[in-house]
């Protein structure tokens, strides 16, 4: 099974926060939004996951393993 994670959005509501870094990427307790959405898939067996991402921010993204170690 595959898995996706909508993570596009200009995070305007988030500003001034987002004006350096994608919302995603902003820190929830100890680690990025980003994790958990990741760790749910991984958690159900979910291993081919795609992030969409806004153009914008595409290029800002830490390796998988960063963010959760072990990922590829």
């Amino acid at each position: 099974m595959k898995g996706i994670i909508l993570a596009g959005g200009t995070g305007s509501r988030l500003y001034p926060l987002t004006k350096v870094t994608n919302k995603h990427l902003l820190p929830v307790y100890d680690k990025p939004m980003i994790y958990y959405p990741l760790h749910t898939l991984l958690d159900a067996g979910i291993t081919d996951i795609m992030i969409v991402s806004g153009r914008g921010h595409a290029g800002r993204c830490h390796p998988p393993d960063r963010i959760l170690p072990g990922a590829q």
